[in-house]
């Protein structure tokens, strides 16, 4: 199942999900209506339309009330969760081993997978082995893991965890998880009430008076009756929320040992958490609120959002044995791979062009292989320590793109320089001049994958830091009066992870299921990859009908438009409504504009990196092209 069928059945399942919901919330009101009934009328009319009204009205006005406390409780993402679990978050310059082992292995599958960094949390006082991914979305997730699973599992065992969570990531799965959290809240809202009025019939009891006594015993079964309807609500809500969970949690594992090729590094894990005398048990009392989220169960509880722990791992290692996961947990852990050192120099120059099939580079969407994390290892290696550094921290972060900006002719790149002397601080103006040498050794291929790794520390910020970093990043670009395709790539991969921060909007979700009213920006985004990929008008023409071709019949009246129709300003539009498309019409849209690209048989490295960039715009990241043939 590709990244596309994946995505489309996570959304299915939510519909299911939220279907379920509809019948529980109805069971529900049926609940409160005969209880309201039953204590108005004394049981003498248990069909008044009146009462039936006002207990659809005041449930649903319970329940909606409590889904948007949880909503806006988790508004800020993946962040939100781990810090109300308990998460510290991870330095970039940490100097404990087993973090910058974990922070490195984060790093790599965000390399590898064409995501952009995550906030990287820690649950200190967890001494349990699990870890769990929250989020809307690739703009504001976090991954956490727990001080047991830093200190019990070794760097293959660790990798196969984190493989396990960016598979909930690219399977769709980290938004519905928020959203069952929304729900519950709603449910969970009318045992509160339940509890409030039972509590006030407590206090109102004391009285003397009969009346007050009366309404004091009315309070009292309604606050009674509520608070138990409520507790049934969240017993089937809770069992909706594990079953869905534990189907997803198979998918992940399977797609973690097609990540990482190595079953052994997952199963083990697995293996030392089920002869750990902790488990995977999180002991933070919001635990299970998010017990769905977690890579093993965080509770011992009826109602399991994981299978079976035998289960997981009997399917990863059929030979398994349970009677020695005692002795596979109290082993210790093994050392952590050690990374070659590796070097740039001589690279630093274009790489040769892919020679691949449209085809190809769609399958890879939402997926990653050992030969991209390897990949991502050897990058991150070779990268240089001032660079490394720099990325790590907001300053530095933000000089470093400064210098990843500037041109390569030097009456521009003169310009540049002084734009930025003249605006920007000192301090950063010189961060910049120490770090040119490193920035100009680079390869191409490497400059992306370091703004990706740069966008977590430019997310600490602040507000006005950011609004200078953006003011100073548009002077850079606008420098020549031009924009090419690597300015273009970085551009969107900065402000597609950083505004969703400093310049928050409602999570999108897909609206558009039908090509016929998209296939005007479909042209507008056809047309500018054909022109920038080819230079004579037949190949352009040729290039543009290539990929009309893939979108199928109704595309074929699409006519190439000339380039000032088409250009990235009108990119940038075309490409804001087309995010709102199902995943049926992302695959077939990022495979005709591969095969607009790769109509000359070659994809250069900058065209390849224009196709990540509009890719990961239509929340469908694609690994950066290390061996498509």
């Amino acid at each position: 199942m590709d990244f596309f069928a994946r995505q489309a059945q996570a959304r299915q399942q939510t519909g299911r999900l939220l279907f379920l919901y509809a019948l529980a919330v109805v069971g529900i009101i049926v609940a409160i209506h005969f209880l309201s009934a039953s204590l108005i009328t004394k049981g003498e009319d248990l069909f008044d339309p009146g009462i039936a009204i006002l207990a659809i009205a005041g449930t649903l006005a319970v329940i909606l009330i409590g889904v948007g406390v949880g909503k806006a409780s988790l508004s800020s993402g993946g962040r939100a969760v781990a810090e109300m679990c308990g998460g510290r978050p991870l330095e970039p310059g940490t100097s404990d081993p087993a973090e910058r082992r974990y922070l490195n292995v984060v790093e790599e599958m965000s390399i590898a997978s064409g995501t952009p960094m995550p906030a990287v949390f820690v649950l200190e006082e967890e001494e349990g082995i699990n870890a769990f991914a929250a989020g809307h979305n690739t703009n504001d997730y976090a991954v956490a893991v727990s001080r047991g699973c830093l200190n019990q599992l070794s760097r293959d065992e660790l990798q196969g965890v984190v493989a396990h969570e960016f598979s909930h990531i690219l399977n769709g799965d980290m938004l519905r998880n928020i959203r069952l959290t929304g729900w519950l809240y709603g449910i969970m809202g009318l045992a509160l009430l339940g509890r409030v009025l039972f509590e006030i019939a407590g206090r109102s009891g004391r009285s003397r008076n009969k009346d007050g006594n009366q309404v004091a015993a009315a309070f009292f079964a309604f606050g009674l009756g509520l608070l138990l309807i409520g507790w049934i609500g969240q017993f089937f809500a809770r069992a909706i929320q594990a079953a869905i969970s534990r189907q997803r949690e198979h998918l992940a594992d399977a797609s973690a040992v097609q990540f990482t090729r190595n079953p052994s590094g997952i199963a083990n894990a697995l293996k030392k958490i089920a002869g750990y005398p902790t488990g995977s048990a999180v002991a933070h009392p919001r635990a299970a609120a998010f017990s769905h989220m977690f890579f093993a169960s965080a509770l011992n509880s009826l109602f399991a959002t994981h299978p079976p722990l035998e289960e997981r791992i009997r399917l990863l290692d059929p030979q398994f044995n349970p009677e020695i996961a005692q002795l596979i947990a109290e082993g210790p852990p093994r050392p952590a791979a050690s990374q070659s050192a590796a070097s740039f120099s001589g690279q630093s120059g274009q790489t040769p062009p892919v020679i691949t099939q449209a085809k190809n580079i769609t399958q890879r969407a939402g997926s990653l292989g050992p030969e991209q994390i390897a990949n991502a290892s050897a990058l991150i290696a070779a990268l240089p320590t001032p660079l490394a550094q720099a990325a790590q921290e907001p300053f530095g972060a933000s000089a470093l793109m400064y210098a990843l900006l500037l041109d390569a002719a030097p009456a521009v790149r003169d310009t540049q320089l002084s734009l930025l002397k003249q605006t920007a601080a000192p301090a950063a103006f010189r961060e910049l001049n120490r770090l040119l040498p490193h920035v100009a050794a680079l390869p191409t291929r490497a400059k992306l994958p370091l703004a990706t790794l740069a966008t977590a520390a430019l997310r600490r910020l602040s507000p006005a830091q950011h609004t200078e970093f953006r003011h100073h990043v548009d002077a850079l670009i606008e420098a020549d009066a031009s924009i090419d395709l690597f300015e273009y790539a970085l551009k969107k991969t900065l402000c597609r992870h950083l505004d969703p921060q400093f310049n928050p909007q409602p999570p999108r979700f897909a609206q558009q299921s039908k090509l016929a009213p998209l296939l005007p920006d479909c042209a507008v985004l056809l047309s500018c990859l054909a022109h920038l990929g080819h230079e004579q008008p037949d190949e352009q023409n040729a290039a543009f009908q290539a990929g009309v071709g893939i979108l199928g019949p109704k595309a074929m009246s699409l006519a190439l438009l000339p380039l000032a129709e088409c250009n990235l300003a009108h990119v940038d539009a075309a490409l804001d409504r087309l995010a709102t498309a199902t995943p049926r019409i992302k695959n077939s849209l990022i495979e005709a504009c591969a095969t607009a690209v790769a109509s000359d048989g070659l994809i250069q490295e900058s065209e390849a990196e224009l196709l990540r960039a509009v890719a990961d715009v239509l929340d469908c990241p694609i690994p950066p092209f290390v061996d498509l043939s």
